[in-house]
């Protein structure tokens, strides 16, 4: 297999459109990476450049340590599979996975040793005969993974994959990836705007927008401790919660949510003791939704704005009711669970964990 390196990669097209800006991400050999973010935050770009499809303006993309920027796409030794299946209709599932070993001048041997390894890894080996149109649509995935990983590549891309398909299918080829690319041990980068996909398949995961990278690490690193509020409000599902904070000295007092609940100063301190030069300016706070609770304190009087029950839990959106007047609070959720309470309409009394708690600064990074 290889590792993978985008080193001060900018790129900038015809229209003066910065898809990227200054790069720099290392992939390790045999690691699933996941680049995710919004539309246009230039993940999709990022693989177009490893593939050699697009030139790269600035900057150096390695495999193995080697430059290839001047390097053309069937010399990196690089798969691709692309949200569409793309697959010659014309030919049956056989000769689709064939057709990449007969450009290589494979005897027929070999191709024939090769096609049929990979259609049983992908559980298609009863559906050779068949063409694509008999296929549907998680089969005919399959196959487009197929076509690609039978060559043996170095590199595997996936450009969004799953994003044709119904939200059952995706969960199931989404697990069957996964197990996939363990077994295989290929380099893999996978690029989606899910977040979910990104938390589940990924050893680490990329997180981009506005074509810069803004952090990168395991899953429940950057759920758990983002270095700023989009990495913060776009992980999760709802995101983190974010709200004014202040911290009060006077007062001894942390407010959060203009008021909604305060907390003892000291015990911050204790615990994040990097917060004293903070002390009387504004910042923001974040909270994931499952951190709020009906059974902790402090807790504060919210009114109910909508309730969206999921089953083994329900999201229950609300704004604070004590916060000061005209402060223009936002909509907050919390994730519960137990016998459902909740009214639209009316009030009760949510509280929070403070451990949990993030803190940023005026311009949205992480402080504590």
């Amino acid at each position: 297999m290889a590792s993978v390196e985008y080193r001060h990669i900018s790129k900038v097209y015809t229209d003066d459109t910065r898809a990227l800006e200054d790069l720099n991400l290392q992939v390790e050999d045999g690691e699933m990476m996941v680049l995710v973010g919004p539309s246009g935050c230039g993940k999709s770009t990022a693989l177009r450049l490893l593939a050699g499809l697009d030139p790269v303006t600035e900057g150096q993309v390695l495999i193995d340590g080697k430059p290839v920027n001047e390097s053309p796409p069937q010399h990196r030794d690089i798969a691709m599979v692309f949200q569409n299946y793309a697959l010659y209709p014309h030919m049956t599932v056989r000769d689709n996975l064939e057709f990449p070993l007969r450009m290589m001048k494979l005897s027929r041997m070999e191709r024939t040793k090769q096609v049929e390894e990979t259609a049983y890894l992908l559980g298609l080996s009863e559906l050779l005969q068949r063409r694509p149109k008999e296929l549907s649509g998680g089969q005919c995935q399959r196959v487009a993974m197929g076509r690609a990983l039978v060559r043996k590549p170095k590199v595997f891309l996936m450009d969004e994959p799953l994003s044709n398909l119904d939200a059952k299918l995706r969960i199931q080829i989404r697990a069957e990836i996964a197990a996939l690319q363990k077994r295989l041990g290929v380099t893999t980068l996978y690029v989606t705007h899910d977040q979910v996909e990104a938390m589940t398949l990924g050893d680490r995961i990329a997180v981009l927008n506005g074509g810069r990278l803004q952090q990168v690490g395991r899953p429940q690193e950057l759920y758990d401790k983002p270095d700023n509020t989009f990495v913060a409000s776009f992980l999760g599902n709802p995101g983190m919660n974010i709200f004014s904070a202040r911290l009060n000295s006077e007062a001894a007092i942390v407010d959060l949510a203009d008021g909604g609940w305060q907390i003892p100063l000291e015990s911050l301190l204790a615990q994040k003791p990097q917060m004293k030069q903070y002390l009387d300016r504004p910042l923001m706070a974040g909270l994931r939704p499952e951190a709020f609770s009906t059974q902790i304190t402090p807790s504060a009087e919210v009114v109910v704005e909508a309730v969206e029950p999921l089953g083994h839990e329900r999201l229950v959106y609300f704004t604070p009711s004590d916060t000061m007047s005209g402060s223009g609070q936002e909509t907050l959720v919390a994730r519960l669970t137990g016998l459902p309470r909740e009214r639209v309409g009316e009030s009760f009394r949510v509280g929070l964990d403070p451990t949990r708690l993030c803190f940023f600064n005026k311009e949205g990074e992480v402080i504590a």
